[in-house]
């Protein structure tokens, strides 16, 4: 079986030991993809990246920090057998907006710095129709690349859930948590909506329910708060975590064999 991972840093596991190669993707040897390969026996090819929009895994390239990463899709094996597609956030400004206002409040609204990690506060890129017919979009172009492919969406880990609050690790207040929630809403429609537009072949793993109790606040959270020690550090606040990638990977598991019959 060959497996083929696209998408954003809640598929490319940043900060998440071992980091392989190259640095500009910030990929996890231990993300849900790699945990899922081993799971199955299967060869994997990893195309996700930290930072990555929709568009970044259709046909534009990837500027970072550490330097120019191809479209995704120019990567993906013809012969793969499943392909997980876990993105769209860095399209409606979900992951940058809540770090970069989380950052503004622990920094002390230093611009400079917050411009320089990349982190800007809150405003969607695009909204929830373009969203769509971006995912659309690469829907299509992975079916042409890879026609025998399964394509599975993975959806987002919840990062705010009914018990976040503020916190040593969690300085946003209320009215920003309801906000990103109500975008974690966003997304999943997103998500519903490019499935039933794909066609047959395509499903959506519903993550983003399964997790919600185990979200930032709680007793065993599946994503990591915010911290200036951990941001400076290099780390990705308000993502999933070592447990979070494992529970993605459980699920992703049994949904790949209940539709391969495997």
């Amino acid at each position: 079986m060959h497996i083929a991972s696209l998408g954003s840093s809640f598929a490319s596991g940043p900060s998440i030991p071992p980091q392989l190669p190259p640095p500009a993707a910030r990929r996890s040897g231990a993300n849900y993809p790699s945990l899922v390969s081993r799971a199955l026996s299967a060869t994997l090819t990893d195309l996700s990246a930290s930072g990555a929009t929709l568009l970044n895994v259709l046909s534009e390239p990837q500027q970072t920090l550490q330097g120019t990463l191809p479209p995704q899709l120019e990567g993906l094996p013809a012969d793969a057998d499943v392909v997980t597609i876990t993105g769209g956030g860095n399209d409606l400004g979900y992951s940058a907006g809540m770090m970069g206002e989380a950052a503004g409040i622990v920094l002390g609204g230093e611009g400079g710095l917050l411009e320089a990690l990349g982190l800007r506060g809150g405003v969607a890129a695009v909204g929830e129709k373009e969203a769509v017919e971006r995912f659309v979009r690469v829907i299509e172009a992975v079916r042409a690349r890879a026609p025998g492919a399964r394509i599975f969406l993975v959806e987002y880990l919840a990062v705010f859930g009914e018990e976040t609050g503020v916190a040593d690790d969690q300085p946003l207040g209320s009215e920003a948590v309801e906000r990103y929630r109500a975008l974690a809403g966003v997304l999943g429609r997103v998500y519903r909506r490019a499935a039933e537009r794909g066609g047959e072949r395509v499903e959506v793993v519903e993550i983003s329910r399964m997790s919600e109790g185990h979200a930032v606040g709680t007793r065993e959270p599946w994503v990591v708060g915010f911290t200036e020690g951990l941001l400076m550090g290099g780390g990705a606040p308000y993502h999933p975590n070592a447990e979070g990638h494992k529970a993605v990977a459980r699920e992703v598991e049994r949904r790949v064999r209940k539709a391969l019959e495997l």
